[in-house]
């Protein structure tokens, strides 16, 4: 007998080739009910996710829409940074990592070091790129 045949019972080929299929598929939709999938394949950053971290921490001062205008903006010397500028855009995910945790020296952005967990921090900068102006 063939090597598994016993969990399939006495289907003939194509019964078992409809069935590892089917077992295959099975497999797949757990996985993303499960959560395997969370935020789409895995190592992809779910921007979405990175748009309420934004919005929680911080669009108090770069603005619901990342452009520097958020109300606080006003009092702050120099003001915050406009994320959907070229310059900001045009800098590196390690770059906007480095500014994110280390903050910017004589400004108003703070570090946040131990803030976030690294899948935040790629969800945060993922959320950065999808803002233009």
């Amino acid at each position: 007998k063939e090597a598994g045949a016993f969990l399939l019972g006495g289907l003939d080929d194509a019964g078992r080739r409809a069935t590892v299929a089917g077992g295959g598929l099975l497999l797949m939709v757990a996985n993303i009910v499960m959560g395997g999938a969370a935020g789409g394949a895995e190592g992809k950053a779910n921007p979405e996710a990175g748009k309420k971290i934004y919005l929680e921490s911080c669009q108090n001062c770069h603005g619901p829409t990342g452009k520097g205008d958020s109300d606080m903006a006003a009092y702050l010397s120099p003001p915050p940074a406009n994320l959907t500028a070229k310059g900001t855009q045009s800098k590196t995910d390690a770059q906007l990592r480095k500014v994110i945790l280390e903050g910017r020296p004589g400004t108003a952005m703070t570090g946040y070091e131990g803030a976030f967990e690294e899948p935040q921090l790629s969800d945060l900068i993922a959320y950065i790129r999808s803002l233009k102006s």
